[in-house]
């Protein structure tokens, strides 16, 4: 039999206690003595929180003028000791919470952000790409659906007759942002889905801003 001493079984007690609140809370944010969670208004979260540092509206429309949802991304930094938190919101209402590691210190104007090339990577969330290479030479957005599966023993037919397959969709928010990252190195095409970065392409060799 393995023979615990007191102390660190006593510490292990309190992590566990730790651990297990945390998971009770999960889907919620804390900011000071207020708790907000899933469900809650946005004016609630604003009350509780403050303003974000970033407000990101999304609008999902589908063909011939179908509509979804309005949702908002809000993200919440707490600066380098605490991690990320990004609220998504519908109409209105708080549908999701999630952490994006730890944040950042306040904005230097006198230090604009420097872009390493390398860094640019899927799985960046839109803010945290915001804040290591600034806002991008341009950008584009459009809303589209994307094909979840595909249901190979399921066919349909058209009006016009034509076989095909039946498939699932989702509406998703897509963004083509270009970053000039100077003469020495090519240009970067970031494409972002529903505010996280989800592929990055090389273009042709960037330009001294004018």
């Amino acid at each position: 039999m393995t023979y615990v001493r007191p102390r660190l079984w006593l510490r292990l007690l309190v992590l566990a206690g730790i651990l297990a609140a945390g998971s009770s809370e999960a889907g919620s944010l804390r900011c000071g003595s207020r708790l907000v969670d899933e469900g809650d208004q946005a004016a609630e979260l604003l009350a509780a929180c403050g303003e974000p540092a970033l407000r990101d509206p999304w609008s999902y429309q589908l063909p011939r003028g179908g509509y979804v949802a309005d949702i908002e991304l809000w993200v919440y930094d707490l600066g380098p000791n605490q991690l990320l938190r990004l609220v998504k919101l519908r109409d209105g209402r708080i549908s999701e919470i999630e952490t994006d590691g730890y944040g950042f210190l306040p904005l230097n104007s006198s230090a604009p952000p420097r872009c390493e090339p390398r860094l640019i990577s899927s799985g960046l969330s839109k803010y945290r790409l915001l804040r290591m290479c600034g806002e991008p030479l341009t950008r584009r957005a459009e809303s589209i659906l994307k094909p979840l599966y595909v249901r190979p023993e399921i066919y349909r037919r058209d009006q016009n007759g034509h076989t095909y397959r039946n498939q699932y969709v989702t509406p998703v928010y897509r963004e083509e942002w270009v970053y000039n990252l100077g003469p020495r190195t090519a240009m970067r095409q970031v494409t972002i889905e529903d505010g996280w970065v989800v592929e990055v392409e090389q273009l042709d060799r960037g330009f001294d801003p004018r």
